[in-house]
């Protein structure tokens, strides 16, 4: 079983490999950044329950490391002269002026960059530097959009109203699964330890896996989020369809990419 923290920690490993050949290939340097311990395939999510055995969140200290102070690529950037760096982020970044527009189903707009070898490992593993932004993009926006609706549905109100107060009387108040699940991450960013970090996510994740069958609360959510896209217009759904089938294919070629690069010696 894939999971959405598992499928991302993939997708960013094999990007960052795509991006170090590539400026390996113009005779530069590029220090890859982990993304950590691999998640677990048993974690919870906000969108779903995991292991009863073992329950969690796939948090890890890595949050720590990643999110207090410049990463290794960073300093060596910095380390640069100032017309080497500006040389360096033309070709990780591209030309500034080598751009596209993208458009959410919301119809938020911005632009994303299509030179340079970011964009050039975003193709490389996506087909095209859109889909690689519009995976992450697209899904989100609808997401948002799915936030207002269940904001309104009575039946989702409902559960949710008793998934909160079973999490209170159980000592874990919150006001959704993905806030309880943000503030273990808030935690670890601040340096919490291994230990009670585990001890937190196990306590939390109980709690919440039986809350969670008290309320039905994410068995509804998922009701009425199918409800939500019966409802959105024909492109959007035939965008979020597209998001999908090349997600699948840059996991495709991110395992494949994964398991060369544990192979070689030079990772």
């Amino acid at each position: 079983m894939i999971t959405a923290g598992s499928t991302r920690w993939q997708l960013f490993g094999a990007l960052q490999i795509l991006t170090q050949r590539c400026m390996r290939d113009r005779g530069l340097s590029y220090l890859v950044t982990s993304a950590g311990p691999q998640p677990s395939a048993g974690a919870t999510t906000a969108e779903s329950i995991g292991s009863r055995s073992a329950p969690g969140y796939g948090i890890s200290t890595a949050l720590y490391r990643m999110n207090n102070g410049p990463t290794a690529q960073d300093r060596y950037v910095r380390s640069l002269s100032a017309a080497d760096q500006a040389r360096y982020t033309a070709a990780l970044d591209g030309p500034a002026e080598q751009v596209a527009a993208l458009t959410l189903p919301s119809g938020a707009s911005g632009s994303y960059a299509t030179g340079g070898c970011v964009a050039r490992a975003r193709a490389r593993l996506y087909g095209t530097v859109r889909a690689a932004l519009e995976d992450t993009l697209v899904p989100q926006d609808v997401d948002q959009l799915l936030e207002r609706y269940l904001a309104t549905a009575p039946s989702y109100r409902t559960a949710l109203g008793r998934w909160q107060r079973c999490m209170a009387d159980a000592g874990r108040p919150a006001k959704t699964p993905a806030a309880l699940i943000h503030g273990l991450q808030a935690e670890a960013v601040k340096g919490a330890s291994a230990a009670r970090l585990a001890h937190e996510q196990r306590a939390a994740a109980a709690a919440d896996q039986r809350c969670d069958a008290e309320s039905r609360l994410r068995r509804t959510g998922v009701t009425q989020r199918d409800a939500f896209l019966r409802h959105q217009p024909a492109q959007t759904r035939a965008r979020l369809e597209g998001v999908w089938q090349h997600r699948r294919q840059a996991l495709t070629q991110a395992a494949a990419l994964l398991g060369q690069d544990a192979e070689s010696p030079l990772g």
